[in-house]
């Protein structure tokens, strides 16, 4: 089974942007460690979501901000059984904002001088993963990294007295370890991955208004909080199942319940986490690929998102999804040009305060290019 072939099917599946679990961004795959020999890989991935709804009669628009999903990695052998790998993605992500007439985005203190804002939330999360992997007798191979994080977030609840939280940037550090099994002769390759969760301790800002006195005045508060990104495993598999054909496929598992935001002055204003989570996620894709020629490949995929039965956040109004993707590779000397579409379907949700959201969904675009330095 060609390269080609390969990068089609990965481009479909990983190049189009994620929205798994609403925060999920990159899905943390480690395909990179798969090539043949040394490659330098970029990929840069557009999402454009719709997510609206409505509550006490009001109309949210649409509140999730569109965004770029970039990957970088480089893969070198050291030896035909040990291989490195660096990659940098962005793992978790959040841009939410609400508008001025929603209820949950008007200060209650406002008329008396309280400042006016939105319901908002912006986190970015940033991560460099060093990874080996050693290749032993019977087509088994062992994984094993470090992974250094960086991550901060601004969110403001108008609502509970014009509430916002500001944090430092912190990094802080997790580990990766995983197995493998590959049978090159027939394409066969599964592998099974675990990401250990990453704890951030922030320094945090947070302020709120009082009253009395008259006007409200602005309180504001050094913190320190602290949050957890989840743990996860990636099981990845591929076949070949006929001529030029490859079945390929994946299931993640996400414990979102170990991500609580939790800062102290909300917690005291409001009397509940800023944001928490009851249901842990599994996302799934199964799709084929095809090589045309010995320069042009593609794939189609489907990816489904299992949803809840509990209420979600505000500053995440969704639960599952369901997706449909087709990608191709273009192939020429020692590169590979990758172009990916997905649609997404998203899943209706009810959140903590009885927002009602449905019909929604997303499009993101991918574009990805391979270059073979030996």
């Amino acid at each position: 089974m060609k390269k080609a072939l390969l990068q089609a099917c990965a481009v479909c599946i990983g190049a189009t942007g994620a929205y798994a679990g609403g925060l999920d961004r990159s899905g943390q795959g480690v395909n990179i460690l798969f090539e043949e020999g040394s490659v330098v890989q970029f990929r840069f991935s557009y999402t454009n979501p719709s997510v609206s709804g409505e509550q006490n009669g009001v109309s949210s628009g649409n509140v999730a901000n569109s965004f770029f999903t970039p990957h970088l990695a480089y893969k070198h052998a050291f030896t035909d059984q040990l291989d490195f790998a660096l990659i940098y993605d962005e793992p978790f992500g959040a841009d939410v904002r609400y508008p001025s007439n929603y209820p949950l985005s008007i200060n209650p203190t406002a008329a008396v001088g309280g400042r006016t804002d939105v319901l908002r939330a912006k986190a970015d999360v940033d991560a460099i993963t060093a990874l080996l992997r050693y290749k032993f007798d019977g087509g088994f191979s062992a994984i094993g990294g470090i992974r250094a994080q960086r991550a901060d977030a601004n969110v403001a609840v108008p609502v509970v007295a014009g509430y916002e939280f500001e944090s430092g940037a912190e990094i802080d550090f997790g580990y990766v370890v995983g197995v493998a099994w590959e049978r090159p002769e027939i394409a066969a390759r599964v592998a099974l991955t675990y990401n250990s969760k990453i704890t951030h301790k922030f320094d945090s800002t947070e302020s709120i208004n009082r009253v009395p006195p008259i006007p409200a005045a602005l309180v504001t508060a050094q913190t320190q909080t602290e949050v957890v990104t989840p743990q996860s495993v990636n099981l990845d598999f591929q076949t070949g199942v006929a001529p030029n054909t490859l079945l390929f496929g994946s299931i993640r598992w996400v414990d979102w319940p170990q991500t609580v935001l939790a800062p102290p002055v909300y917690v005291g204003a409001a009397n509940q986490n800023l944001v928490d989570y009851d249901d842990d996620t599994f996302t799934y894709s199964l799709g084929v690929g095809y090589k045309f020629s010995e320069e042009f490949s593609g794939a189609i995929t489907a990816g489904y998102e299992t949803s809840g039965d509990t209420t979600v956040s505000n500053l995440g109004p969704t639960d599952g999804f369901w997706s449909l993707g087709v990608g191709g590779t273009y192939s020429f000397e020692q590169a590979q040009l990758s172009g990916g579409i997905r649609y997404t379907d998203i899943g209706d949700a009810t959140t903590t305060t009885g927002g009602q959201f449905s019909g929604n969904s997303a499009w993101s675009v991918g574009l990805q290019l391979t270059y073979f330095l030996q």
